[in-house]
């Protein structure tokens, strides 16, 4: 889960353009699966999601995001809550459920799956994050709580997540990276998974904002996956207080 702020992206639109058609998708919280298998050369999968961002006071908030993975065939449903303890520090309660039919689980990890993959989990998150010369820098450690098919989890992630705000005439938007690495605490090595993630957001107003990026997703056990789609972001007034 990120604050998104509007940036500058570059000078030329026609390269904006492009760019939407060439990395389309957002910062999918994909698939948390568990698997023996790692088959094959990475897959391409369309990646796309709807967030809708519910400010309740000045520090706390709601959002609500629905995740599709094209190819995967795979469902996702988040809720986070996010409370802003600083003007550098919040903290966010979340919780994830993913389903993954088994033609989709077959696809990630090479092997013939007779069933459907189903996961809960429970996150707690503790971000910090700063501002310097026009540049969003943050670092996300969170820890999650998986309930698996195959038993209980205890899993550690941490993303390093850098924007920078450029504008060209009156129009803002928001290139972003980040990197964020994966570690279960259960058998295998230390790192589990690691996302290597670049992409734009691009407000269209003040409640809409439209998101592209590319995701390249290695784990230990699953097929490499480069994920590309877009994000729709909807952006709702304060329900409490003034807007």
């Amino acid at each position: 889960m990120t604050a998104r702020q509007p940036s500058r992206f570059v000078n030329v639109k026609m390269f904006l353009v492009s760019f939407v058609f060439l990395v389309s998708t957002s910062h999918v919280r994909a698939q948390e699966l568990e698997a023996n298998g790692k088959n094959g050369n990475a897959i391409f999968s369309p990646a796309d999601y709807v967030e809708v961002s519910t400010p309740l006071t000045d520090r706390i908030g709601v959002n609500a995001y629905a995740f599709y993975l094209g190819n995967v065939q795979a469902g996702i449903g988040l809720v986070e809550v996010p409370i802003k303890a600083s003007k550098h520090v919040s903290f966010t309660s979340s919780y994830l459920y993913i389903k993954v039919p088994a033609a989709g689980l077959s696809l990630l990890t090479g092997e013939t799956e007779a069933t459907p993959y189903q996961e809960h989990q429970f996150r707690q998150a503790a971000t910090v994050s700063t501002t310097w010369s026009h540049f969003t820098l943050s670092d996300r450690n969170m820890y999650v709580r998986r309930f698996t098919p195959t038993g209980d989890v205890n899993r550690y992630r941490n993303k390093v997540y850098v924007s920078r705000q450029l504008s060209f005439g009156l129009y803002r938007c928001s290139p972003f990276v980040f990197d964020e690495v994966y570690h279960d605490f259960a058998s295998g090595s230390w790192l589990r998974r690691n996302w290597i993630v670049g992409g734009v957001d691009m407000p269209a107003n003040r409640y809409l904002t439209f998101q592209a990026s590319y995701i390249r997703q290695d784990d230990q056990f699953l097929r490499s996956v480069n994920f590309l789609g877009v994000a729709l972001i909807v952006h709702t007034g304060k329900l409490f207080g003034r807007d």
